[in-house]
């Protein structure tokens, strides 16, 4: 049976034609001809046997079946060059894990404690990547993600790494040099919002006593750290992290209002997909975070303490390398 995949040449031909609108601007990018452009489209057209552009004098746009599929071939060659940035990274015997996690999390709480993970496990090598949401691992070539929510990520694993302490701060700019405020004098001042903890406000009043207050004002935000930047800048006060913030608390950026504190709904988890659950390299990843995690969560205990089994990946390194990423 004849297959037909077409050639990555004209995958990109097409692809950068749907992305500008413009064989030209096409040519350009891919530094070729507008002709050898041309002819790439249409040979996959008449592969395809659809239409993908609708040409009228110089200008072209996208038919229906051009627009619904350039997405796809995008998606596409954007997974190839992942692979390939993948594999390129790889040493001789070298390990790569590849994990996703919250913006904010990820730089200011995970990739800072990295390097003790490099320290315990030379040759390892992991790429982390922002995601704000779940997805499918089955459509990433990811290992892992962490994420904030309920252990009911379908297809994986999840482990538990703490718990979300939110402390009511505001900048000393905006609250001057007050102490401790009353939740009454809080409930004056601009609320800032984080639009993934949306309640978050309501329910520190309704600890508060202080049901009737109107919690809908105020910006909002979409990650952490710009919530943290805005609350910092004193553009209003905001309900944040104990661990992230706990810098702006020692320099003085950020100045806790109120001793009432707010446990988020939902906690941090690893998640892995189930099928890698044998993956040396990834157990190795997995029991050095909830070591880390413990030890955020109880500053006094040792952040090295690991269990015997999971000591350097080096000792156990020719199954991971047998069997691949799992």
């Amino acid at each position: 049976m004849r297959r037909r995949i077409p050639s990555l040449g004209a995958l990109m031909a097409f692809s950068a034609a749907a992305k500008h609108l413009s064989v030209t601007r096409a040519a350009s990018e891919l530094a070729l001809t507008e002709s050898a452009v041309s002819r790439q489209i249409a040979q996959l057209e008449t592969q395809l046997g659809v239409k993908l552009f609708h040409r009228i004098k110089k200008r072209i746009t996208l038919t229906r079946a051009g627009a619904a599929y350039s997405t796809r071939v995008a998606q596409t060659i954007e997974r190839i060059e992942r692979d390939a940035l993948e594999i390129m990274g790889y040493e001789a015997d070298g390990m790569v894990l590849d994990v996703a996690a919250l913006p904010t999390v990820g730089a200011q709480w995970l990739i800072p404690r990295l390097p003790d993970f490099y320290a315990r496990h030379p040759g390892v090598a992991v790429n982390v990547s922002a995601r704000n949401t779940r997805f499918f691992f089955s459509e990433t070539a990811l290992d892992g993600a962490l994420y904030f929510g309920q252990p009911d990520w379908p297809g994986t694993q999840a482990d538990h790494l703490f718990d979300e302490i939110l402390l009511p701060v505001g900048s000393p700019t905006l609250i001057g040099r007050r102490g401790e405020l009353p939740p009454s004098e809080v409930a004056e001042l601009r609320l800032l919002h984080l639009v993934t903890r949306a309640d978050a406000w309501r329910r520190w009043f309704d600890a508060a006593e202080l049901g009737g207050t109107n919690v809908i004002r105020g910006p909002r935000f979409d990650i952490q750290s710009t919530l943290i930047s805005a609350a910092s800048s004193g553009l209003g006060v905001a309900l944040l992290p104990e661990f992230l913030i706990s810098d702006q608390l020692r320099s003085g950026k950020l100045k806790v209002l109120s001793s009432l504190t707010l446990k988020s709904v939902g906690s941090y988890y690893f998640a892995s997909p189930e099928e890698k659950a044998e993956n040396p390299l990834l157990q190795a990843f997995r029991a050095w975070l909830l070591s880390q995690a413990q030890a955020s969560a109880h500053p006094g205990s040792s952040p090295g303490a690991l269990p015997k089994e999971t000591g350097r990946l080096a000792d156990r390194r020719s199954a991971t390398t047998a069997g691949g990423k799992g």
